[in-house]
């Protein structure tokens, strides 16, 4: 298999390339629809997930609601879940001050409460949650 991308000589790991770090997904039907195929060359997707509106999510919220409109269970293959954030500290001096800066989605099945943990730092290419982790400095949380 090759890499779209970067177009490395690969083995499928965690859905990405090793190399790039670029989403990989499995060709389906769909792909080769029309409305797939015109959509595709207009714009090239680089593995971000992106809004029901065609836009990529700005902030947390927009990426959960995302998130829940695409969830897919893995256990029962239910469509749909329930996302809930959660901050948590580190191992450090975070810890000590109990400054939660370690921000994270939680997606729960619907159906039958499968949980799925999804890092919103790398799916948003940027850390969120920063005024949210200053206040909690600020205010000790």
């Amino acid at each position: 298999m090759e890499c779209p991308y970067c177009q490395a000589a690969l083995a499928r790991v965690a859905g990405r390339c090793p190399n790039c770090g670029r989403k990989l997904y499995e060709v389906t039907e769909e792909d080769f629809e029309e409305s797939a195929l015109s959509a595709g060359s207009a714009s090239e997707d680089d593995g971000a997930p992106i809004g029901a509106d065609g836009e990529e999510p700005t902030g947390i919220r927009e990426l959960a609601e995302t998130l829940e409109s695409r969830f897919v269970c893995r256990r029962c293959g239910n469509h749909g879940g329930i996302a809930k954030e959660v901050a948590m500290t580190g191992a450090g001096l975070s810890k000590l001050l109990d400054v939660q800066h370690r921000h994270y989605l939680f997606v729960s099945c619907e159906r039958c409460g499968n949980v799925e943990i999804y890092d919103p730092e790398v799916l948003l290419g940027r850390k969120p949650g920063m005024l949210g982790t200053l206040l909690d400095a600020l205010f000790g949380g």
